[in-house]
């Protein structure tokens, strides 16, 4: 077992054809993630609705700054409430893979420059504080997306070029929880999220752009707009 899975990446991902990382995550370039950033909500959706991706859409989160426009690849986690035999297998495999760290650093490690955390934790637990919120902008980072929430807000918020969404603030540590899976297939809310997505979000909510997508509705989205 590991934790980032690169076969079952490249699997779910085929339609891909550009450029990965080490762990085969595809890596929409720098040029797309730009033009998307003057893409509507709506336009995208439309888009991606007439190709068949219906279920792309989380809404409702508490957006720390309403007034950016965050875009990057989606890094995605995966966690479940503590079961003790779980979390120690959990930590043996992080030991062999030389993992420093609580198991909610592990995934902000394998960031890379453009990244957004998507962090599924069933919209009732707390997954990041200042500090590793500020690792998170060290990677490169350009924002987070977790269905459930943070403490240190008021730190927090001070991050600049960067964008929150979350469901939850509340001054307790990350409790009870571990974590079974890095770059895997995410469910937020009522969207999934496979790793290397697009992260659109915008006042209107969070869109999860498939990578394959990501081009085509820039194109599509800025002729329409002349």
């Amino acid at each position: 077992m590991k934790l980032t899975d690169p076969e079952m990446i490249a699997a779910v991902t085929r339609h891909w054809e550009g450029e990965r990382d080490g762990h085969g995550r595809p890596l929409v370039p720098d040029e797309v993630l730009a033009r998307l950033h003057n893409v509507t909500t709506e336009d995208a959706w439309t888009i991606m609705n007439k190709e068949g991706y219906e279920r792309q859409f989380a809404g409702n989160w508490i957006n720390l700054h309403p007034d950016r426009i965050l875009v990057g690849r989606a890094i995605t986690c995966r966690w479940v409430p503590l079961r003790p035999d779980l979390h120690d297998a959990l930590l043996e495999i992080g030991e062999k893979e030389d993992r420093i760290g609580f198991l909610n650093s592990w995934v902000i490690d394998e960031m890379v420059d453009g990244d957004v955390l998507v962090a599924d934790l069933w919209g009732k637990v707390n997954l990041v504080g200042d500090n590793l919120t500020a690792a998170i902008v060290a990677n490169g980072g350009r924002g987070m997306v977790i269905e459930g929430g943070l403490r240190d807000l008021q730190r927090i918020v001070k991050f600049d070029d960067f964008c929150t969404f979350v469901k939850r603030i509340h001054p307790e540590a990350i409790p009870g929880v571990t974590m079974p899976e890095i770059n895997g297939i995410t469910r937020i809310d009522t969207a999934t999220c496979l790793p290397g997505d697009v992260v659109h979000g915008t006042p209107t909510g969070i869109l999860f752009i498939p990578p394959h997508l990501a081009g085509p509705i820039a194109d599509e989205a800025e002729f329409g707009l002349e």
